[in-house]
C-alpha cells in the first residue's frame, strides 16, 4: 500500500531535496503541513502537485 503522508525527512529524501527547502516551502505556504501530533507531515497527493509545480528549468 502506497504512503498517504510522508514525514519533513521523508518528503526530502523521496524527492531529491534538503529537508531546509521542505521546510523552506512549507514556511513560504507552498507546500501544506498537517500536524497529527507536534511533528509536520505532508500528504503524498501534497507533495506530488507542489512538485509538479515546480518550474522545470533553473532560474
Amino acid at each position: 500500500m502506497p504512503k498517504k503522508a510522508y514525514t519533513v525527512q521523508e518528503a526530502a529524501e523521496s524527492y531529491g531535496v534538503g529537508v531546509d527547502t521542505i521546510r523552506a516551502h512549507i514556511k513560504l505556504g507552498n507546500l501544506i503541513a498537517r500536524y497529527p501530533s507536534s511533528r509536520p507531515v505532508i500528504a503524498s497527493d501534497e507533495l506530488r502537485d507542489w512538485f509538479n509545480s515546480l518550474p522545470e528549468e533553473r532560474g
